[in-house]
């Protein structure tokens, strides 16, 4: 019906019956509620009532009213409308005027920040405030303690929310400053005032007569040379929160000096401190011993001029000054192990100290096996491909490349990063510049899709399952109907007819077991197998109705965590991966099932199987956390794949029977005699040492490298690797 005729009949109704209130919800049939005090005096009009976003639910005169956008019949005069959608704060308009020309009623929603959504439905930790500024209590490694960060003398804004009516800040001396917090919403309130913390020591936050917090106040440290700094040695990320770290090689001593001055940087002479008998000279430094012993392989004890540091746990000395250890080996130029520090060969440390370091001179240059070291490529290669943990070459175009966040149209000579960095990915097999993927973003899924490699995405919101709920796995698309989405997620198997807006649980395990693997026949999707609890299930009619096709046995849960359609001339012909057991093939769309080839080597912790046609057999890749091994002659053989580096590895098999490669996120492929090679270099190897291939092996030039655990340096007379200590473990 055209919206104007509508509007036109809808008042036209409202002459002739004078009722008080009516409601349309638009693209539903309208509710009707009579106000309490009705009156024929006042004209009703009709109005729109929206929101930004849409969704929120209005309640006028403290009644339930409408989902906006819609139209209500409302009567002249002052009302109070209420907006209220979970995640935004309510918005009230008090006392608003309804008029004559009154025609749209709309509010604009502010969002609530996700840190407080995720504040009132977990709790944060220590208490029931999260501030944004104000004393920190948030350490970036588990288990470290955090300073403050407020220092004697500082003006602060101490804001944020909390669940709590009113609560104190008591200083040391016992001074309160009071705050009442502020309604945000149902789950929240906020707080905001200004302090200055001019007195020395702990601070409490109290509420109901109950202590929230405790925090320290101290005069402010900095670190000067020639003191040892953690960060100047690693690459720690936590470099805030390290930067006055002194480096303490274990068993040995440091000197460290430290400027101390207030919050505003003015020096503090002839001050005692109050710890160890440090006290500042007339420039305001103090100067101090600093010790770091191996208890055994994983205690360690701290002192500072010759007192045991107790502070938690040793790692605290005074303000954000934290102590740590490192441990050294070093090595003679032939890659010899000379000398370490005490008990730092245990096997129990890592990364381990080997006693001999595979070694190659070329020129003025030392180059070390990268393995050897015990470290991971991306902890110094801080290149783009961190975050990526697959790697999809197109099904019939080698030369296009997918990872979660990058593209290659050549084969991988260079990679671009695409538009959007994608939880799981799917390609068209007939496309192979269209690619689909699922994000989750603020709690909120999204179907992308993209005709252009990844550059530009058109981003469908999932309206009705919150899938932040329930964690995303795979996706699948139709290749024949694009709109025809599946998700496979920790709840079963999803599934979308309109490009992603609105999914339906087609398959959910009776044990409620994840889904292990689905797989949707290429030659009819209505062909659908998946693999949980019960075994293998069928369906064949797009998911109305399943049957066990493979039962498991109950004693002894055997997953399938692999299915492959391989070969698309062959659409009924199915691969199976058995937990534990073997390859197995069904020549029947999976009605029935029989055992394909023996490829038990380490399955048990196998990370990903991949089967492809090859020449005229099957090319096929097995994976575990420790190998890859291989066969080029549809299973009769296996190969250990021998890597030029150890990582986390991911591998496929392209169009063009060779492997693609992920170590540590970083794409490698196998070139046509055997060796592996790393792809797009001054993309994926930037920002490390040089590198070369040498009899297979990855060697880097070590002059020196910093990690996040690892320190090597060449020196005159041969190679000194520090490791920093898992001071943690007490």
């Amino acid at each position: 019906m055209n919206k104007k005729i509508f509007v036109a009949l809808v008042l036209l109704l409202l002459l002739s019956s004078l009722a008080g209130c009516k409601v349309k919800q638009e693209g539903t049939t309208p509710n009707v509620t009579t106000p309490s005090n009705p009156s024929s005096q006042k004209p009703i009009k009709l109005v729109r009532i929206d929101s930004d976003p849409e969704g929120a639910t209005v309640y006028i005169d403290k009644s339930d009213v409408l989902i906006t956008p819609g139209y209500v019949q409302i009567q002249a005069g002052q009302h109070t409308i209420q907006f209220s959608m979970d995640g935004y704060e309510d918005k009230t308009l008090d006392n608003i005027d309804i008029e004559e020309n009154t025609k749209v009623i709309s509010a604009n929603l502010r969002k609530v920040p996700e840190e407080e959504i995720e504040m009132m439905e977990y709790g944060p930790t220590g208490g029931p405030i999260m501030f944004h500024s104000g004393p920190n209590f948030d350490s970036c490694i588990r288990g470290v303690p955090a300073y403050s960060n407020i220092f004697y003398g500082e003006t602060l804004t101490v804001e944020g929310v909390t669940v709590l009516n009113e609560f104190d800040i008591v200083f040391p001396g016992g001074k309160k400053v009071h705050f009442d917090t502020e309604k945000v919403s149902d789950k929240v309130r906020k707080f905001s005032k200004v302090v200055t913390f001019d007195e020395l020591g702990g601070y409490k936050i109290i509420a109901n007569g109950e202590t929230k917090y405790g925090f320290e106040v101290d005069y402010k440290p900095t670190l000067l040379p020639p003191t040892p700094k953690l960060t100047d040695m690693f690459l720690t990320y936590c470099k805030d929160q390290f930067k006055n770290a002194i480096a303490v090689p274990v068993g040995g001593e440091v000197e460290a000096k430290v400027l101390i001055t207030n919050a505003d940087g003015k020096p503090i002479p002839n001050t005692s401190l109050g710890v160890y008998g440090l006290k500042t000279d007339k420039n305001g430094i103090v100067t101090f011993k600093v010790k770091v012993e191996r208890i055994d392989t994983h205690s360690y004890k701290t002192y500072v001029n010759g007192q045991e540091v107790q502070f938690y746990g040793g790692l605290m000395i005074y303000g954000d000054i934290y102590v740590w250890g490192y441990d050294y080996a070093k090595y003679s130029k032939d890659g010899k192990l000379i000398s370490y520090t005490p008990q730092s060969k245990s096997q129990d440390l890592y990364p381990n100290f080997v006693d001999q370091l595979p070694v190659v001179s070329d020129s003025n240059s030392t180059y070390v096996q990268f393995d050897a070291l015990n470290m991971r490529l991306n902890e110094i290669y801080r290149g783009t491909g961190i975050d990526n943990d697959i790697i999809l070459p197109h099904p019939e175009d080698s030369s296009v490349i997918f990872t979660k966040g990058f593209v290659s149209k050549d084969g991988g000579k260079h990679f671009e990063k695409m538009s959007e960095t994608l939880d799981s990915i799917a390609l068209n097999p007939k496309n192979p510049n269209e690619v689909f993927g699922y994000v989750l973003k603020d709690k909120t899924g999204y179907i992308l899709r993209s005709e252009d490699f990844g550059q530009h995405f058109e981003k469908t919101k999932i309206e009705n399952v919150d899938f932040s709920q329930y964690f995303v796995s795979n996706l699948f698309i139709d290749k024949d109907n694009p709109q025809k989405v599946y998700l496979v997620t920790q709840r079963g198997l999803y599934v979308s007819g309109n490009g992603g807006k609105d999914f339906a649980l087609l398959y959910t395990d009776p044990s409620q077991t994840f889904p292990v693997a689905v797989a949707i026949s290429p030659a009819n999707s209505n062909v659908i197998l998946l693999s949980g609890a019960m075994g293998i299930v069928k369906s064949s009619d797009g998911g109305k109705t399943w049957k066990i096709v493979k039962k498991n046995d109950n004693e002894n849960l055997q997953y399938v965590n692999y299915f492959s359609f391989a070969d698309p001339k062959k659409p009924k012909e199915v691969f199976a991966a058995v937990q534990g057991e073997e390859l197995i093939v069904s020549y029947d769309e999976g009605e029935t099932w029989q055992p394909f080839c023996h490829c038990t080597y380490d399955v048990v912790g196998r990370k990903n199987i991949d089967i492809k046609p090859f020449r005229d057999t099957y090319k096929i890749c097995t994976m575990s956390s420790n190998n890859v091994y291989v066969s080029n002659d549809g299973g009769k053989t296996f190969t250990s794949l021998d890597f030029p580096v150890k990582g986390d590895i991911f591998v496929n098999i392209g169009a063009d029977g060779r492997l693609y490669i992920l170590i540590d996120g970083i794409p490698f492929v196998e070139n046509e005699d055997g060796t592996i090679l790393p792809l797009d270099t001054e993309t994926f190897l930037a920002g490390g040492p040089n590198w070369k291939i040498i009899n297979k092996k990855f060697y880097i030039e070590v002059k020196d490298v910093k990690g996040e655990q690892l320190r090597i340096k060449e020196t005159n007379d041969g190679i000194v690797i520090y490791r920093m200590c898992d001071m943690l473990m007490y």
